[in-house]
């Protein structure tokens, strides 16, 4: 009886073990299950913040671009509207209206001064010619050997 006891205990003891084993087994993998779906969740919550931080930089962009295009457009508008302004207006002075009137003043004086003038015609010889030759280019040398140059000779 006493090796009935023995092989009862055994076997007890390998029951025992067993479920002892598989337990300890199944924790130690539903441990290391949890632990990744840890990871994945935090992994997932991450993600969706960047994803959220994305389009919140985007929408912010948009809203600059709609923002500068509409800044733009205004700025177009008013200078299509200058332009008209100016075809349909006058050209606008160089000058200041004061100082086109000192011109004008002064424009009539000088046009009262040069009436004075001889007026010359276009076919008349510049004023700086002189009838005769003279100077270098005359010929009255030849003519006259005292009025030539003298050569000096070394």
């Amino acid at each position: 009886m006493s090796w009935i006891i023995g092989v009862l205990l055994v076997v007890a003891g390998a029951i025992i073990g067993f479920f002892a084993a598989r337990y300890s087994q199944s924790k130690g993998q539903s441990g290391d299950l949890e632990e990744q779906v840890q990871q994945s969740q935090q992994r997932l919550t991450d993600y969706q913040r960047e994803v959220a931080e994305h389009f919140a930089t985007a929408n912010a962009m948009v809203e600059q671009l709609a923002d500068t295009q509409q800044r733009l457009q205004s700025y177009l508008n008013q200078s299509a509207e200058l332009l008209e302004k100016s075809d349909v207006q006058s050209d606008l002075p160089f000058f200041a209206e004061d100082t086109i009137k000192q011109l004008r003043v002064a424009n009539s004086l000088n046009k009262d001064h040069r009436s004075g003038r001889d007026s010359y015609s276009a076919n008349d010889i510049p004023r700086d010619y002189t009838e005769g030759s003279s100077g270098l280019f005359s010929n009255n040398y030849e003519q006259d050997p005292e009025k030539a140059p003298s050569k000096k000779t070394s």
